[in-house]
């Protein structure tokens, strides 16, 4: 083996990095924004635990961020009773769909935010190559229950969900 061939085989080694996916607990948050409207969030807590954890942020480096609108909301543009199950259900697919396995993650868990007439759920990814598949197959399928648009960017640093990742006061959920 040469000098090249050695060179060449240091560089295709991979550097392996041990994480913990944390359990996933949820805290209920409620919030008025500025000009007085509900905000209602369901936050993934156990990772404000995990704010600080390197390699963690290494492996999910990508955020994505998926809002719907809804359909069926009062004059406050909240959703009805009903339109809220849809999409609790609706939303509970593309969880999955973009964790892919449970064991292996491709996605953590961030928030669902509840506000004016639509619907964010937020995750942060390890490839986002198969979130971005995932999404455009639903997308050009065209028999998604309702419309959406999504977002994927890297950060490394976890800087989108900072805010979501504070102490808050929690709610019990309904």
């Amino acid at each position: 083996m040469g000098l090249k061939d050695r060179l060449l085989a240091h560089r295709l080694k991979k550097k392996t990095v041990v994480i913990t996916i944390p359990d996933e607990s949820y805290a209920l948050v409620e919030s008025p924004d500025m000009e007085g409207a509900k905000a209602l969030m369901v936050i993934n807590a156990t990772l404000k635990l995990h704010k600080d954890d390197i390699p963690l942020k290494q492996v999910f480096g990508y955020y994505c961020s998926v809002i719907f609108d809804y359909n069926d909301v009062d004059d406050d543009l909240w959703p009805t009773s009903e339109e809220f199950s849809i999409m609790q259900d609706y939303v509970e697919t593309f969880d999955k769909a973009l964790k892919v396995n449970d064991e292996h993650p491709n996605a953590l868990f961030v928030a669902r935010v509840t506000h004016k007439g639509t619907c964010q759920m937020i995750w942060m990814l390890h490839d986002a190559q198969t979130a971005i598949k995932y999404l455009d197959e639903v997308i050009s399928r065209g028999d998604q229950i309702r419309e959406f648009e999504y977002s994927i960017e890297g950060d490394p640093e976890w800087n989108n969900i900072g805010w979501f990742l504070q102490d808050f006061p929690s709610k019990s959920p309904e």
